[in-house]
């Protein structure tokens, strides 16, 4: 019977792999651990049954003492925007991996990382390294773009009957974080993933245009898709509650690079991990 660690398990990622573990994959909850800073963070994690393990990124020998006796270690990256900073604390989590004798690590990171515009690219590559380095059995989770955290103007569009973007119609492979974090649960709950590396991107591109017509389809309403200005594009989104620091990152760092071509990459493995996921249901789960 493995033990699993699931490192920032109060975060987004973290979380939703614990539920889907549980309720989706039925581990009991003897076989799964939560890395967390503190009880008090982790509160509602144990009251669920979940054993709490305290540590810290920052904190070599917090992580060794977390890690021992650990099956498998899913982790997340570190949430740091420093570089320096975050590959200090990766390199603490795969150094005290190896020293705990830790049997497998499924460690997320980016998808087509060698064309990524974001900065953080790097280090997730160097941490793939260093764990092939220390030759720990691995799975690489590199995911895409969370689709929900760059889709916060579909509920404007409902009510306004217009979404716009600035992406020039070009398509992309966002996912939906419950997803990834679905693939997550079934890598850590199944056997024969080691040594493999899962590229978790939409196996097939869509764009605003598609988004627009099965915004129409769900929501009943005539969704008319608008090619738009940057500014106008940013106003949408702060008047659907965004706000103007996020809008002006997700119009010129997400959508300003979708119609330079990026985010272009496709790849089928999400599906054959967790089954297909059409667009249309996830566009309805983000406008719920």
């Amino acid at each position: 019977m493995s033990k699993i660690l699931v490192t920032g398990a109060t975060g987004n990622l973290g979380n939703l792999t614990i539920q889907h573990l549980l309720n989706e994959k039925k581990v009991p909850t003897s076989q799964i651990s939560a890395l967390v800073r503190s009880e008090k963070k982790g509160e509602d994690l144990a009251s669920k049954g979940i054993e709490l393990r305290i540590g810290s990124y920052d904190d070599f020998n917090s992580l060794r003492e977390a890690f021992t006796g650990i099956d498998k270690l899913l982790v997340v990256s570190s949430p740091d925007l420093d570089n320096v900073n975050r590959l200090k604390q990766h390199y603490n989590v795969v150094m005290a991996a190896k020293k705990a004798e830790v049997k497998h690590i499924v460690l997320v990171s980016l998808s087509d990382a060698e064309t990524r515009v974001f900065g953080l690219e790097d280090v997730d590559m160097a941490t793939e390294h260093m764990i092939r380095a220390v030759d720990i059995p691995f799975t690489f989770m590199r995911n895409s773009v969370y689709l929900d955290e760059v889709m916060s103007d579909l509920k404007y569009a409902v009510q306004t009957g217009t979404l716009t973007s600035v992406t020039k119609g070009k398509g992309f492979n966002f996912v939906l974080r419950s997803d990834l974090a679905l693939a997550n649960a079934t890598v850590l709950s199944e056997e024969g993933h080691e040594n493999k590396i899962y590229e978790l991107v939409s196996p097939e591109l869509f764009d605003y245009p598609t988004i627009a017509s099965i915004l129409s389809e769900v929501s009943g309403k005539n969704i008319e898709y608008k090619e738009g200005t940057a500014e106008e594009v940013i106003n949408n989104l702060v008047n659907a509650g965004v706000s103007k620091e996020a809008a002006e990152m997700l119009v010129h760092s997400f959508q300003g690079n979708i119609a330079k071509g990026k985010f272009q990459f496709t790849e089928s493995d999400l599906p054959k991990l967790i089954g297909d996921r059409p667009l249309k249901n996830a566009i309805s789960a983000l406008i719920k």
